[in-house]
């Protein structure tokens, strides 16, 4: 049997399993190869900025009546996703390289699932045969393989 990997991702890490199909049985049996957490992910955006500085001024005039601008619009939170998702594939692309892995079968949320495949190197996206768009982080072992046959 090939070696085979199965990942299930979400914004805040993954897990990868290994498939072992040489005991007997009717489905294979995972054995878990990596749990990755990225702890960036948990955190609120409260807690990473301040609403006090960069603070301006409202108008021209003299008198503004006190009001405060909110300055520039960011997309601190676009910005911050795509960071998230790039440091998940950076990691899935060492993982699938260092088990040799010939075959993957990748779950990820629908949100994340099309930039991620984007993300990882070109020999790492041949290898996932099966692409699955939800989010199966918490679904038990046993019930996980059925996704993807």
């Amino acid at each position: 049997m090939k070696n085979t990997l199965v990942i299930v991702a979400d914004l805040a890490g993954f897990k990868a399993f290994r498939v072992d199909g040489k005991h007997l049985g009717p489905t294979p049996r995972l054995e878990l190869v990596e749990h990755f957490d990225l702890d960036e992910a948990r955190h609120r955006i409260v807690d990473k900025v301040t609403d006090l500085s960069g603070r301006f001024p409202r108008g021209s005039s003299v008198k503004n009546n006190g009001a405060m601008s909110d300055g520039e619009r960011h997309n601190i939170q676009l910005e911050a996703k795509k960071r998230l998702i790039r440091q998940l594939a950076q990691r899935l692309n060492t993982l699938v390289k260092q088990e040799k892995a010939e075959r993957c079968f990748l779950a990820a949320s629908r949100e994340i699932n099309h930039p991620l495949m984007e993300e990882l190197d070109p020999q790492v996206r041949a290898a996932v045969e099966k692409s699955v768009m939800a989010d199966l982080m918490k679904l038990d072992r046993a019930e996980l393989m059925k996704h993807f046959q």
